[in-house]
């Protein structure tokens, strides 16, 4: 792959992808490309793309064309990959205070942490703390994605 790939794009489709439907980076043009049910529905059927409406063309080519593993696309990271839960604990215990550290990893213990630790760092007052350190980890996996994929990247 040639063209390079803007990292805000990567970080941006990390961001939005769902559970059910990754997202694909097309190394023939650098785009990123995102299937969603219809457009999954729509390529599965089988039918021609003139009887499409037109807007679902190139999706709908696309989709046809990761189901077929042409090699082409290459999934970015998921969730999993991605693993906020862990970049919640490393924010918890990179605090120098001990009392904020021990406060945002009692936060983070069972069901509800997501929703428990977003409260607390308000409570806290260290938003901006958390999504300036949130970000960064996030360009960490992307740019460790686009080296293990040798995809060329601009920051940006």
């Amino acid at each position: 792959m040639d063209k390079s790939v803007k990292l805000s794009d990567i970080l941006e489709a990390m961001e939005l992808q769902s559970p059910d439907h990754p997202s694909y980076l097309d190394r023939d043009t650098g785009r990123i490309v995102h299937i969603n049910d219809d457009i999954d529905y729509e390529a599965r059927r089988d039918k021609p793309l003139e009887e499409l409406p037109e807007w679902m063309h190139d999706d709908v080519r696309d989709a046809r064309r990761i189901e077929a593993d042409e090699g082409n696309f290459a999934v970015l990271p998921d969730r999993f990959e991605i693993d906020e839960y862990d970049m919640m604990r490393d924010f918890a215990l990179s605090q120098e205070d001990a009392d904020v550290s021990a406060q945002l990893m009692d936060a983070i213990s069972g069901r509800g942490a997501f929703r428990r630790f977003k409260d607390a760092v308000r409570r806290l007052g260290i938003e901006k703390a958390w999504y300036e350190f949130r970000d960064a980890a996030y360009k960490r996996v992307a740019r460790e994605w686009c080296d293990a994929n040798k995809v060329p990247y601009t920051e940006d």
